[in-house]
């Protein structure tokens, strides 16, 4: 437990009977998407998501009433600070008025955005506060999952039935997932995409969950109908993973993949390489380490005489 999470807990046990948070309710929380809260979902809503899709649904509901409840504690004025100024930033919602969809701004506010020597987010604050509040297991391993989770970059491997097949660059992972935005794609297009993973194996799923809107990375000369390069991503992370050598290089693309160089890393990469978009997927080009690569960097303003 991180010292945010301990001043946190600390200071909800002197304030237990002021009812900033239902304990009771937090006691009682059921993940399982048959259990799923009336309040969260309408029966008839519930009806229309894929299961695994509504426990991720359930659960990141759950998190943002709790980020909600607790965000004017001083023990995370840290972290609410700048979620806040990234919040006035990039406008998060939908484009056009913003790439940045509010669910990828909200998982990387809760879960990637972090601070300390123990990279503390809002998502492990929360995670130790259930814990220690015995919460239900479900709906805590499902918080887990989220928080262990980040952006990649995939290469579509074509469909099978409903499904899209998905293998990652670096990890060489792949994974079987469905796509709630609807978007299915096309084989050889390159995905940068948040995958969930199914959190409860005796459920038997067998498939993952692209949780955010699909972002399409298309070639640097923003042609829509062609898609970015294998070749030239992997020649992304040679450059930026070169450090870690070939031993190491799977661990540092997950760090480099949820953390970037910096906090706005990725964010920069989206409002930056933003192209065009469609209502199930959004497109981008470029590489966030070259600037004149994307159409919305300073440096690609200032070589069109718009700045």
């Amino acid at each position: 437990m991180g010292p945010i999470s301990k001043k946190v807990i600390a200071g909800l046990r002197k304030t237990k009977n002021q009812k900033i948070i239902d304990f009771k309710d937090l006691k009682e929380a059921k993940a399982y998407a048959q259990d799923l809260d009336k309040t969260v979902v309408s029966e008839d809503r519930l009806s229309k998501y894929d299961p695994l899709h509504a426990v991720y649904i359930y659960a990141q509901n759950k998190v943002s009433v709790l980020v909600e409840q607790l965000a004017d504690l001083p023990a995370l004025s840290k972290l609410t600070n700048i979620l806040e100024q990234a919040d006035d930033i990039y406008l998060p919602s939908s484009p056009p008025k913003s790439p940045l969809t509010q669910s990828y701004f909200t998982c990387w506010g809760f879960f990637d955005l972090c601070v300390g020597i123990k990279k503390e987010s809002l998502g492990t604050v929360i995670l130790d506060l259930l814990k220690n509040l015995n919460a239900d297991s479900g709906l805590i391993k499902t918080i887990e999952c989220m928080q262990n989770s980040r952006m990649g970059i995939f290469i579509h491997k074509g469909h099978l039935d409903r499904y899209v097949i998905l293998e990652e660059l670096v990890t060489g992972k792949e994974i079987k997932v469905i796509v709630p935005s609807g978007y299915q794609g096309k084989k050889d297009e390159i995905w940068y995409a948040r995958v969930m993973p199914e959190p409860f194996p005796k459920l038997n799923y067998g498939y993952s969950l692209v949780f955010t809107t699909p972002y399409i990375l298309i070639d640097i000369n923003g042609n829509l109908g062609s898609s970015a390069k294998r070749d030239d991503w992997e020649a992304f992370f040679d450059r930026n993973l070169k450090e870690a050598g070939k031993k190491d290089k799977k661990n540092a693309y997950e760090s480099f993949m949820k953390y970037g160089k910096n906090k706005y890393f990725w964010n920069e990469y989206i409002f930056e390489g933003y192209v065009n978009y469609q209502e199930d997927m959004i497109m981008l080009a470029g590489f966030p380490d070259i600037p004149l690569s994307m159409p919305h960097s300073e440096e690609s303003q200032r070589e069109r005489g718009e700045i």
